[in-house]
């Protein structure tokens, strides 16, 4: 993405903080607002890209700093693809979306207020999207969105009230339970959705929560270590509540981790936007696909951290518990995305 001048100095500061990953940049079916633009966020301290480990904490609502109010809100009209994205610095410089080893499930979530400057902690919380883990696929969303270039969107259902709402994309990091508590990253847009219905807002009471306060310590959500020598009991469940389904809205299940600029599908069918809560089919290549292992070097180290290929590890994908597919971007997987065009055929099976 393109270099902020003015998120330079966060990168002056890396001497002084870990970089774990950042809520930087929303885009408006695939249109940046511009860097930190309508966010909560503040490029200049130091700890803004640490984890938030403490769940009773203010800070989960809208982040490190997210009870300051950003001084511009951002018009997104009803039916419109709105995607966040998330970097490894604020600056972008040097490039990353989050550490490779912070696996986890990441979710999306809304709340209407009367001012988008107001407090963001309290009820009203309802989630628009959810992203476990695919036990088909051995991928947890944080893989998918590093393979996305720290990307996930969302569709703004058309049936959501005009108004103005805080959007919060939430990464949870499983994979330092040994160590210590799970790591949320998560920030706030502030958003005025235009075009949508005149109604008030009609979301049932069990599909709202209180932020913090919506998921506790003791959650199997935040106990279940997603490190790749920690032994597993699936499925893995996520936490918080359900996704709302606005009625009549037409979602795609594609959409979340798609490119940047590719638009929400119009005759797409109705579907549940919360993907992979617990085991569930995979995207598979069609029937015509053909695996190809003439080329995989099969000296080559098998990767346990999910990463693959010439310009990353070296180590190939084959036999590995994320998948036998060395994507383009370097991660292993067996979705399309990983096994299908720019897949590197040295370092794991490729299908065309």
């Amino acid at each position: 993405m393109k270099f902020s001048p003015v998120l330079g100095l966060a990168a002056s500061l890396a001497g002084t903080a870990r970089a774990h990953g950042v809520f930087s940049t929303i885009f408006v079916d695939g249109k940046s607002q511009g860097d930190g633009k309508c966010l909560r966020t503040s490029f200049t301290v130091d700890k803004i890209t640490s984890p938030i480990t403490d769940l009773d904490s203010p800070e989960m609502a809208c982040g490190i700093v997210g009870q300051t109010p950003a001084p511009d809100t951002c018009g997104v009209r009803a039916g419109a693809k709105l995607s966040f994205e998330f970097r490894l610095w604020a600056s972008g410089s040097p490039p990353g979306t989050i550490d490779g080893s912070h696996l986890g499930p990441m979710a999306i979530y809304a709340k209407q207020v009367p001012s988008a400057a107001q407090d963001p902690t309290g009820a009203g919380w309802f989630k628009l999207w959810e992203y476990g883990y695919d036990e088909a696929s051995h991928t947890w969303a944080t893989e998918k969105l590093i393979a996305n270039d720290g990307i996930v969107s969302v569709q703004i259902p058309g049936a959501m009230p005009a108004g103005q709402y805080l959007i919060r994309p939430e990464i949870i990091a499983l994979h330092n339970l040994a160590a210590g508590p799970a790591q949320f990253y998560t920030g706030c847009a502030q958003i005025s959705v235009e075009g949508g219905p005149s109604g008030p807002l009609d979301v049932p009471a069990n599909h709202m929560v209180s932020i913090p306060g919506y998921i506790k310590a003791s959650d199997p959500a935040v106990n279940f270590n997603s490190h790749p020598d920690a032994v597993k009991h699936f499925p893995y469940i996520l936490g918080g509540p359900d996704v709302h389904e606005f009625p009549g809205t037409k979602e795609s299940a594609e959409i979340a981790f798609s490119p940047l600029d590719g638009a929400v599908p119009a005759d797409s069918a109705p579907a549940s936007t919360s993907a992979m809560a617990t085991s569930t089919a995979a995207s598979t290549p069609q029937a015509s696909s053909r695996p190809s292992y003439g080329g995989v070097n099969k000296g080559l180290a098998v990767s346990s951290d999910g990463t693959c290929g010439a310009s990353s590890s070296g180590f190939t994908c084959l036999t590995s518990v994320y998948g036998d597919c060395c994507s383009s971007k370097g991660w292993c997987g067996s979705s399309p995305a990983y096994c299908g065009e720019g897949c590197q055929a040295q370092f794991g099976i490729c299908k065309s």
